[in-house]
This record gives structure tokens, C-alpha cells and sequence, in this order.
């Protein structure tokens, strides 16, 4: 099911889609829907690695640590 979404752009902002959306062979919506798309994953993907290290935190894991974890689970996996 799709549902319609009116959004006001600048004028520049707007000129871009179209340019892009064009050299994509896309639609202006096309171009949006996937622009927006990508937008959710981003923030997905920021909201699990704000989470990890928050977990990493409580548990004393600093970024110094992280290679020597990798190593000991490949290790433990082989």
C-alpha cells in the first residue's frame, strides 16, 4: 500500500532531485522514496551503533580492545 506524502522543498533543493533523478533514470519519487529509504537505514544503522557502544561502555570495552576480541572469537570458531 502506498500513501501520498506532500513535502515542501527549496527551489534549489529541488532542481537537484530533478537533475539527479533524471541522470538516474528515475522519477522525482522514485528518487525520494529511495533517498528516504537510505535515510532510515542510516539512522538504523546510528541508533545499533550507538547502542553497541553503550554496551561496550558498561562492560569496560574500549575501541583498543575490539581487535583483540575479534581475534579470541575467530579463535574460539576455528
Amino acid at each position: 500500500m502506498s500513501r501520498l506524502l506532500s513535502v515542501s522543498v527549496p527551489d534549489e533543493l529541488l532542481e537537484q532531485i530533478e537533475v539527479m533523478a533524471g541522470e538516474r533514470g528515475q522519477t522525482k519519487s522514485e528518487f525520494v522514496r529511495a533517498s528516504l529509504r537510505e535515510q532510515v537505514l542510516m539512522e538504523r544503522w546510528r541508533d545499533l551503533q550507538r547502542e553497541g557502544r553503550a554496551l561496550a561502555e558498561a562492560r569496560g570495552i574500549g575501541p583498543e580492545d575490539v581487535e583483540r576480541i575479534v581475534d579470541a572469537v575467530r579463535a574460539e570458531r576455528a
